[in-house]
């Protein structure tokens, strides 16, 4: 069998774990999976490294090696990866984002390697950043070394195609998009009525309101969550939700804006957050730029509609099946979408969200990342 080795940074509870976690179910059974994990103790704790550095688990073999920081494994974790792709000889080497592209180097005489490209943000939002001109310069700039590429949203292919050039749009690439994980956000076995909704948000501490909307996001300025608040203000009658790290800059705009329907909540354990899914009335998305942008699809699989921004890839995954808002600052907008949501009004076409869905499955992703193996002259045995 065939072997193909993923690289990745993050824990499994990030994003970007929880994909490389995928990506190794999408091959399982083509592949024999293998995943490097670069583990740093902001995204992996207290360092407690495997004495083998591998272990089988969940269908792949695990391996790791650690540094403080990934900016001191810009020179320890070279030499490990190049030992560890020597020693079992991969077919691949595919990698699980641009800010790894460092590496990319290190290994492409020895593997075919794939990179993962989510969004180009880092490199075209910060420009005055000397942060992300060094980040850009030394980590991200080899990515356009890699062999092949793959993409969340064609939104991003065509993003990343202007950014960084003919030598990334001119080598084998797809859009693979990304799945949600159906096996926890799906719909409730009966809806859940106005009375069970209030009694939910009690337990929350959330009480006398006539509705909840609901946000998730990182706190970022592209996230657009100032007119998220700017709803609240306009609708002071329902509860708005934010799960996301309260900043202080956020602090500020809630208190100047005397906002007394907005709860926050850092974190929820992923069962919490289904449940919150489940229980709004709406999932409010209006964020200025996304590669791809699970949450609102999330929230139609747990059976809430969503309303989001007409931009980048909200509007090419949502597009015909949800309200867009375009300008996507425009709060009174949103607002009167939550109105006919609370008057009872089916603001998603069920088709097109089915087809949504369909697309968003494992199922789906796993038959679109084989096919893409198989197109570039891998042989699936």
């Amino acid at each position: 069998m065939r072997k193909i080795l993923f690289v990745c940074d993050k824990n499994e509870c990030t994003s970007f774990g929880r994909l490389t976690l995928n990506l190794v179910k999408a091959v399982s059974g083509e592949f024999e999976a293998h995943v490097l994990w670069l583990k740093t103790p902001k995204f992996f704790g207290k360092v407690d490294a495997s004495p083998d550095g591998g272990s089988q688990e969940q269908g792949y073999v695990s391996h790791e090696v650690w540094a403080k920081s990934l900016y001191t494994g810009y020179a320890t974790f070279r030499s490990p990866l190049k030992r560890l792709v020597k020693k079992l000889q991969p077919d691949f080497v595919f990698f699980i984002r641009p800010e790894l592209g460092f590496l990319v180097p290190v290994v492409r005489k020895q593997a075919k390697t794939v990179m993962f490209v989510h969004d180009t943000f880092a490199e075209t939002l910060y420009p005055n950043s000397l942060k992300f001109k060094l980040l850009n310069l030394f980590y991200i700039r080899p990515t356009v070394k890699a062999a092949y590429f793959v993409y969340n949203s064609g939104w991003t292919r065509g993003q990343a195609a202007d950014y960084f050039g003919p030598q990334m749009s001119q080598k084998p690439g797809t859009v693979i998009g990304c799945p949600i994980d159906s096996d926890l956000f799906n719909k409730p076995e009966s809806v859940p009525t106005a009375a069970e909704k209030k009694l939910f948000l009690r337990k929350y501490g959330i009480r006398n309101f006539d509705g909840m909307c609901l946000n998730v996001s990182l706190d970022e300025p592209r996230k657009n969550i100032e007119t998220f608040f700017e709803m609240a203000r306009l609708r002071p009658f329902v509860a708005f939700v934010r799960v996301g790290k309260f900043s202080e800059r956020l602090r500020a705009i809630v208190n100047e804006k005397k906002l007394y329907n907005v709860y926050h909540f850092s974190e929820f354990q992923a069962h919490e957050l289904r449940d919150f899914y489940r229980h709004a009335d709406l999932m409010v998305y209006p964020s200025l730029l996304e590669g791809f942008g699970l949450p609102p699809i999330e929230a139609l699989a747990c059976g809430t509609p969503a309303v989001g921004a007409a931009t980048s890839a909200v509007k090419e995954n949502l597009e015909g099946a949800c309200p867009l808002i375009d300008p996507p600052t425009d709060a009174e907008a949103y607002a009167r979408v939550l109105d006919r949501v609370l008057a009872g009004e089916n603001v998603v076409d069920n088709e097109k969200a089915a087809a949504l869905l369909d697309r968003c499955s494992m199922k789906s992703f796993s038959k679109r990342v084989i096919d893409f193996l198989k197109t570039i002259n891998v042989t699936i045995n």
